[in-house]
């Protein structure tokens, strides 16, 4: 289980102790009309934060009283006051409706800005020869064709695309190939796709990502599905109000799912991205057995987004809530009222779609289409 973050409360008794501590040390030169306490009241109104939301595990689930961890498991879901002595988690609060009578919220989490980060991406796709299924793959199409035309991550300053073969990705790129060391690529299929669980190929990945380094000094690490119709250019005005933690942060992008970092578009701070690297080893201890049957997740073994959440959650990295950042047909949250049920939806003007990415869209045709209508609605700052 993640390690609990500390809830809004804990916070608060924690900031508490450390000033009653202060108080009992210099007292008399802390006092309010000195100049010393100006000074430091100035600081505290000052400081820059960023607003969270504790790990899963941390929160409550959606028929528990929230009061105690001030969060919810549920994503993009608030704990609201019912009463003085209740709370409840959902998406929305209506007072006199739902036997909701205040609907203040119970907490908000938040963490000290630690660093402005430059704005610059390193990306990474994957590619997987052996899905498991005899249904025909486009990745390599669609990636040798965005290649051809700097296209997703052919735009961002530094970038990589990772398979289980070495393959041509273009003229002048071969793919870092991935070895099953640990026999975990081919071990279950799932039921609805015929494809084999990849989490088990994503942590090599991640491995290789580490080694190669390239993140290092990049101020963002972002992992792109192959039809994930992606503009770097607008991640970067996305990003340009981020900043770092001291933990480091990632962006949650699904509601009102379990887990909610969806792998159409995986974005992390330079400090996430150094944590999760550091203790892939780890989380593969405490993850591995639980990732193939699913453990609490309900919807059985784990993709290789969930893997990934989990690990960082684990080891206290900052989750940030970004509903706004893509728009995934396989996030129902992103598709209208009408089409809920409709797991093959996706956009069907992407002029219309603001966010960084459009999700999926798998053959190379209906990809730059997609892409042309983005990029023809796009200012020209946001073109690459």
């Amino acid at each position: 289980m993640e390690k609990p973050a500390l809830t809004g409360l804990a916070k608060k008794v924690g900031m508490a102790v450390g000033v009653v501590s202060l108080v009992a040390v210099a007292a008399a030169a802390w006092t309010p009309g000195t100049q010393a306490f100006s000074k430091l009241h100035g600081v505290e109104q000052k400081e820059e934060r960023v607003k969270i939301v504790p790990s899963y595990a941390a929160c409550s689930g959606p028929k528990e009283n929230c009061l105690a961890t001030g969060c919810c498991k549920t994503s993009g879901h608030t704990c609201f006051l019912k009463t003085q002595s209740m709370g409840m988690c959902n998406e929305t609060c209506t007072p006199g409706t739902q036997g909701f009578t205040l609907c203040d919220i119970a907490s908000v989490a938040s963490v000290p800005v630690q660093r402005e980060l430059p704005n610059s991406l390193y990306c990474f796709a994957v590619y997987t020869k052996d899905t498991g299924s005899p249904k025909k793959s486009t990745e390599l199409e669609l990636l040798q064709a965005q290649r051809k035309y700097g296209a997703s991550l052919f735009g961002c300053e530094a970038w990589d695309v990772f398979s289980d073969i070495a393959v041509n990705v273009g003229s002048d790129y071969t793919t870092v190939q991935v070895t099953d060391n640990l026999n975990e690529f081919h071990v279950v299929k799932r039921k609805s796709s015929g494809t084999w669980v990849n989490w088990g190929m994503f942590y090599q990945v991640w491995l290789s990502v580490r080694g190669l380094g390239k993140w290092q000094d990049k101020g963002w690490t972002v992992k792109v599905d192959a039809d994930a119709v992606f503009i770097p250019g607008r991640l970067r005005d996305w990003l340009s109000t981020k900043k770092d933690t001291p933990h480091g942060v990632y962006f949650e992008n699904c509601k009102n799912v379990q887990y909610g970092f969806f792998g159409n578009l995986e974005v992390m701070s330079n400090t996430a991205t150094s944590v999760l690297t550091s203790y892939l080893e780890d989380c593969h201890a405490v993850f591995a057995p639980c990732a193939f049957d699913g453990c609490d997740w309900k919807y059985g073994p784990w993709g290789e987004d969930v893997f990934v959440q989990r690990c960082m959650d684990h080891h206290y990295v900052d989750k940030v809530e970004a509903f706004d950042l893509t728009t995934d047909g396989a996030c129902a949250a992103d598709r209208p009222a009408d089409e809920k049920k409709n797991k093959d939806w996706r956009a069907p003007d992407c002029s219309k779609v603001t966010t960084v990415t459009a999700h999926p869209f798998k053959k190379p045709k209906d990809y730059f289409k997609c892409l042309g209508e983005k990029i023809g609605r796009a200012s020209c700052r946001e073109r690459v």
